[in-house]
């Protein structure tokens, strides 16, 4: 019996935002989805597990899955991808957010409530309704689809909810093949030799999680292969003599051979205040000479180096030689020379017009932390602050086209938009898809800030400070979580996704210069 195929649903997302070009948010979900159109935790690197002896995976089990470590008091219990929140119990509202496969929330109530398009909804915290129908929805927390589906959810007590790689070429499968429907690239010359190495974002399987459930469509992203050079984003690995499998976010099976794993990016910015402040340099590209002034008021390099993706506090001296600036390094007698490095320069004002760095009397900004943000595209760099403080500075990869050609969309040049816009939507992992039905799968703390483009974290580069994306504004991981859970609108503990609904809140402000 052949492995089954996925087939391509015919309805797909409707959402007030679109990301296209590298940008685009393809998720997808039911036409229904519209009429129209946390505090911080620790950020731990995911581990990998140690080289074991392959195993050949076990036959049908009546073990059950462990279930999965949720707080007490009743929840709702997503099944599915997209399980809508609506502001109203009615499935002819615009939706507010979403809960994700494997993912909970908890009830405001056990009150069964009545509304179009579902006999049962319920309240969830801290506002709206979620249609539990126990197809993608649940109230039970041993519901067998559930208990097999949780241990793989996405891990966002990390920056790296998955683990990734570049797709040399993958068939996707809702089902393992049988052994002897393997494909034969696939099939190793001495069984005996191989092993599962591996990665492991949270586990090594010995057998199949779903032999014993059927899982319901909706957990599948859709597609029955990846592009060479698309990226695929997993969870766990099954040893098999046929070769091992990678379980990919949406549960479809992929050919780990057909996998090559990405080195974890750990590039991050500088949370500032308690001793780290601005002005600072960052590295971007190489490593860079380090400069000392000589008597004669002249600069050379000592021999020493700047470490690429490094930073230094800069004392705030400045000397011009020529055509150069060279920056003093705080409290050393180095200099950078200032055309090598990344030079965050806050803008004087804040978008409410009070001065940065000041105390601000106006009562003005609209919201108690005021947050904002400014990038600067051809400079690499992004600070986030509270009201007249910045708090967090980083370096970025933002179109490689640079900033819009005047006459022509952004999306045709790859470039960033600037002006001033507010953060409209924030998705804890979004799949973007490209011309051509290249995907960028699964992309880690993804906010929309104009139109189809996003500031999100990166995985599959750590080229920071350069131009690099599609027109989007890439960050490492690290900063991509950090910025997600600073920024409003905030997305309530169990939501996957939230859209910004004005009158429940402000959002933050980006600004975006050249």
């Amino acid at each position: 019996m052949p492995p089954t195929a996925l087939t391509r649903p015919t309805w797909s997302i409707a959402a007030a935002w679109t990301l296209a070009l590298g940008c685009s948010h393809s998720e997808q979900g039911p036409a229904s989805s519209s009429p129209s159109a946390k505090p911080s935790a620790s950020v731990a690197a995911v581990q990998a597990a140690p080289p074991e002896v392959a195993k050949a995976a076990t036959g049908p089990t009546t073990t059950p899955e462990p279930a999965a470590a949720v707080p007490p008091g009743p929840r709702v219990y997503a099944k599915s991808r997209f399980v809508w929140i609506r502001e109203f119990p009615s499935a002819e509202l615009q939706w507010i957010g979403y809960l994700w496969t494997g993912g909970s929330v908890a009830l405001r109530s056990d009150k069964v409530h009545y509304g179009p398009g579902c006999e049962t909804w319920y309240a969830i915290e801290p506002r709206g309704f979620v249609c539990v129908d126990g197809k993608r929805a649940t109230l039970d927390p041993n519901d067998p689809v559930l208990r097999a589906l949780a241990p793989h959810a996405p891990d966002l007590a990390t920056a790296w909810p998955h683990a990734y790689g570049e797709s040399r070429g993958l068939p996707r499968y809702t089902q393992l093949p049988k052994l002897e429907d393997a494909p034969a690239v696939l099939k190793p010359a001495s069984v005996a030799s191989e092993t599962a190495t591996a990665f492991l974002a949270r586990a090594r399987l010995d057998r199949d999680p779903f032999s014993l459930v059927t899982l319901p469509q909706t957990v599948y992203e859709g597609r029955t292969r990846l592009l060479p050079q698309s990226t695929v984003a997993y969870s766990s690995e099954l040893a098999r003599d046929d070769g091992s499998y990678l379980l990919a976010a949406d549960m479809t099976w992929v050919p780990k051979k057909l996998v090559k794993p990405y080195e974890q990016v750990t590039f991050k910015g500088v949370e500032l205040g308690q001793g780290a402040k601005l002005p600072l340099a960052f590295f971007r590209g190489s490593d860079r000479p380090q400069y000392v002034r000589g008597s004669d008021g002249s600069f050379s390099p000592n021999g020493k180096s700047f470490a690429r993706l490094s930073h230094v506090a800069l004392s705030g001296e400045s000397v011009r030689v020529d055509e150069d600036e060279y920056l003093g390094v705080a409290g050393s007698p180095l200099f950078v020379k200032k055309s090598e490095a990344v030079v965050p320069e806050p803008r004087g004002t804040t978008p409410w017009g009070t001065k940065v760095g000041d105390a601000d009397r106006t009562g003005l900004p609209e919201g108690k932390r005021a947050t904002w943000m400014e990038a600067s595209v051809w400079g690499g760099w992004l600070i986030a602050y509270e009201g007249n403080t910045p708090v967090y500075v980083t370096l970025i990869s933002p179109g490689r086209g640079g900033t819009p050609v005047p006459g022509k969309d952004p999306l045709e040049t790859a470039s960033t938009p600037t002006g001033t816009f507010p953060i409209s939507g924030k998705f804890a992992t979004a799949t973007m898809e490209a011309p051509g039905e290249y995907i960028h799968s699964d992309v880690p703390w993804t906010q929309n800030f104009s139109g189809p483009h996003a500031l999100h974290g990166a995985y599959w580069h750590n080229d920071w400070g350069k131009l690099k994306s599609a027109g989007c504004v890439n960050v490492s991981p690290i900063d991509g979580r950090w910025l997600y859970e600073f920024t409003e609108p905030a997305v309530p503990p169990g939501w996957h996704g939230v859209r910004w609904v004005p009158s429940k809140g402000p959002a933050t402000t980006f600004v975006v210069h050249r």
